[in-house]
């Protein structure tokens, strides 16, 4: 088995252009993010520390809706996906892709691990990574330095 890594140089450093569906169907377009402040969130239903941190995110696009942009991708299912919504009352972008999103997470230097978060400033570069659960810490650091 050998593993397959990109060196660091290679790992990508501004947003992506992307687009994936919604849970609904929807297409969203990355090009929907310019001049915002964005935070990507990769994520899954059956991942515990994704669903933990899922409030926190929604609290942060509550008290910053001007200037921030955050959007879950759920590298998952849509049906699962939209129940979770429902259930949880999920109101920032939700997007669903599985492989395409292990994909956009492998540019970035990220295997496949979940939760997986990425902070773009306004000008969409990449300032701020996390793999793991989000604290409360970690959101108002990187919005204090990017508001």
């Amino acid at each position: 088995f050998v593993s397959k890594t990109e060196p660091a140089s290679q790992t990508l450093q501004t947003l992506a252009p992307f687009s994936f569906p919604t849970s609904r169907g929807d297409i969203f377009s990355s090009e929907q993010l310019a001049g915002r402040i964005a935070l990507v969130n990769f994520w899954a239903t059956w991942c515990v520390p994704c669903r933990k941190e899922i409030p926190l995110l929604m609290a942060a696009q509550a008290l910053n809706q001007r200037s921030l942009a955050v959007v879950g991708i759920a590298v998952d299912e849509s049906e699962p996906v939209r129940r979770f919504e429902d259930e949880v009352g999920l109101d920032y972008t939700s997007l669903v892709g599985k492989t395409e999103a292990l994909a956009l997470m492998e540019r970035y230097g990220n295997p496949g691990h979940l939760p997986f978060t990425l902070v773009f400033d306004r000008q969409g570069r990449l300032r701020y990574t996390k793999t793991g659960e989000i604290r409360s810490k970690d959101l108002d650091r990187w919005l204090a330095d990017l508001l």
